[in-house]
């Protein structure tokens, strides 16, 4: 019996997501995961990272990543088929060691394992982070991502422009606040980042 979860998250800035498949592949084709990627439609891109069995009665599961383009960068979702042996694998390696704690030894393997794949969701969501913020990008809610509009004149601007590119009014009150631990877009009024909790600095 598999269960599934789906998480969706929007990076902004330029994120090739060929290039981002190709970095998730490189790091999880390796060891107790094996990992392949295929091009979507319109420039997009699906990652594929299961566990590698290394016993014959060891479970298995799997997280899918699709990487699709946006206006503003891309967005990445991930569902995540975990097989409940995994849970079912743990808790017998329990029961065993319970009743013998010294068999618990020849099984600190397969318990690694299990964990690991367990977290397998959250390392590949910290990978993603990784590739990111090595290239410049960040995450950020899509509301955040349109363009600060002039209090004075009304004109569109870009993200991070100083003066208003019509009136050249300050635009300091309109611009969002990016986090320089995490790179989320805030509120340009806001003094805690929403995403990680930093202190944000003018």
């Amino acid at each position: 019996m598999n269960q599934q979860r789906v998480e969706q998250r929007a990076y902004h800035g330029k994120v090739d997501p060929e290039d981002m498949a190709r970095a998730l592949v490189l790091r999880f084709d390796a060891g107790e995961t094996q990992a392949r990627w295929m091009r979507e439609q319109e420039g997009g891109a699906i990652v594929q990272v299961q566990s590698r069995r290394v016993e014959h009665q060891d479970p298995t599961m799997s997280v899918t990543v699709q990487i699709v383009t946006s206006d503003t960068g891309v967005v990445v979702a991930m569902s995540e088929q975990k097989s409940l042996g995994v849970l079912a694998d743990l808790a017998k390696t329990g029961v065993k060691a319970w009743l013998n704690p010294r068999r618990l030894l020849g099984e600190i393997d397969d318990v690694a394992r299990n964990v690991r794949w367990l977290n397998l969701r959250t390392e590949l969501w910290q990978a993603v982070e990784d590739y990111c913020q090595s290239s410049g990008s960040g995450r950020g809610a899509a509301q955040m991502l349109q363009k600060p509009i002039c209090a004075y004149c009304g004109t569109p601007n870009e993200i991070g422009a100083a003066n208003c590119q019509a009136c050249r009014a300050p635009l300091t009150e309109v611009q969002p606040m990016i986090c320089n631990r995490c790179g989320f877009l805030n509120d340009a009024l806001a003094s805690l980042c929403v995403n990680c909790g930093a202190t944000l600095q003018k």
